[in-house]
């Protein structure tokens, strides 16, 4: 898999882009924007805080959102506007209750399927969540439907087909902006980490820090792969620089576990204890939508095993999916260990 990377805008333009419609967007607010205004806002916030790992972005998205919300006079667009933040924060439930009221006031069956699907999917609703991705793709084959539906094969294990769509979908991109291919490679690269490929990973990876080297949990994954494969001088080198860009702990995270790898134990348990901090003041504010990576890292080199049950235990009960059982099983075997250890 080779991206030419001269049919797209360089990422450094993109993402140049991308600030100045946020900031044109930002003085219409101040002018007095009207909800649309907000939610496109909004969106491109979102869009912006995933591609530089910035929980203040989010943080600044959902403001802007609610603002929009307040100002609709439009039933539909306030319970979809809604939905999405829920969904954004894993408060699913939530989501699909407001998706049901969208609808029923009018809002687009397109736009509400499109949410739907991914709902669904982040649940475990498989065959559901397939019906509406080969729909939506049908309908409309482009690099969005086609990679959607390609995470979807993906995470139920259908390794070929999913390659087969992810390709689909390259092919499909019509635009000049990375940032979608981007967006599509980075979900592919995880993919292959989950089912073990790292080679694969590492390669995918490799194009998408080509057309965007700006996207920092690309180049976060591309770091893990370098710790899997023991090859830590890298790891640092890529982790490193995303401590100043990001504010998500998960990188720091990474970093600590690099330090340890390392035999730098005084300064891991130093930036373990940062990460720490984070995840609790994160999960003090949004308990949903960080309980599954908090775990993860208090499962490891956050070494908090009970703390970590107790907030894989409550990602199972938000989707129970194979990934959510994997890691309540994780959990459950660390908590076990620590309390033989104790006993002992």
């Amino acid at each position: 898999m080779i991206i030419d990377a001269k049919r797209y805008t360089s990422g450094r333009i993109a993402i140049a882009n991308l600030s100045a419609s946020i900031d044109s967007l930002e003085l219409r607010r101040v002018e007095g924007a009207v909800p649309d205004d907000l939610l496109a806002l909004s969106k491109l916030l979102m869009l912006r805080g995933d591609l530089f790992g910035r929980i203040a972005d989010h943080d600044r998205a959902e403001l802007v959102a609610n603002e929009a919300i307040s100002l609709s006079a439009d039933t539909g667009t306030r319970c979809y506007a809604r939905a999405r933040l829920a969904g954004r924060f894993h408060r699913f439930e939530e989501a699909n209750s407001l998706l049901d009221r969208a609808l029923a006031a009018g809002y687009s069956t397109h736009e509400i399927d499109v949410e739907r699907a991914g709902l669904l999917q982040a649940t475990g609703e498989y065959c559901e969540a397939l019906i509406l991705r080969e729909k939506l793709a049908k309908d409309d084959p482009g690099i969005h439907s086609l990679g959607s539906l390609a995470s979807l094969l993906a995470e139920t294990g259908q390794w070929t087909d999913a390659e087969t769509f992810y390709e689909a979908a390259l092919d499909a991109d019509n635009g000049v902006s990375p940032i979608p291919c981007a967006q599509l490679l980075f979900e592919w690269g995880v993919s292959a980490m989950r089912r073990g490929d790292l080679d694969r990973a590492e390669a995918i990876f490799s194009e998408l820090d080509t057309i965007l080297p700006a996207n920092v949990p690309g180049r976060g994954h591309r770091a893990e792969v370098a710790l899997a494969c023991g090859r830590l001088r890298a790891a640092a080198a890529l982790i490193t620089p995303l401590l100043d860009i990001s504010d998500d702990p998960e990188y720091r995270a990474t970093y600590a576990e690099i330090l340890a790898a390392g035999g730098d134990a005084i300064k891991a348990a130093s930036e373990a204890d940062r990460a720490a901090a984070d995840y609790e003041r994160l999960l003090a504010r949004r308990p949903e939508a960080y309980a599954d990576h908090a775990a993860f890292f208090f499962i490891g080199i956050g070494n908090r095993p009970q703390l970590a049950f107790e907030l894989a235990h409550a990602n199972w009960k938000l989707r129970d999916t194979p990934r959510s059982r994997n890691l309540l099983e994780k959990a459950r075997s660390a908590r076990e260990d620590s309390l033989q250890r104790g006993a002992a």
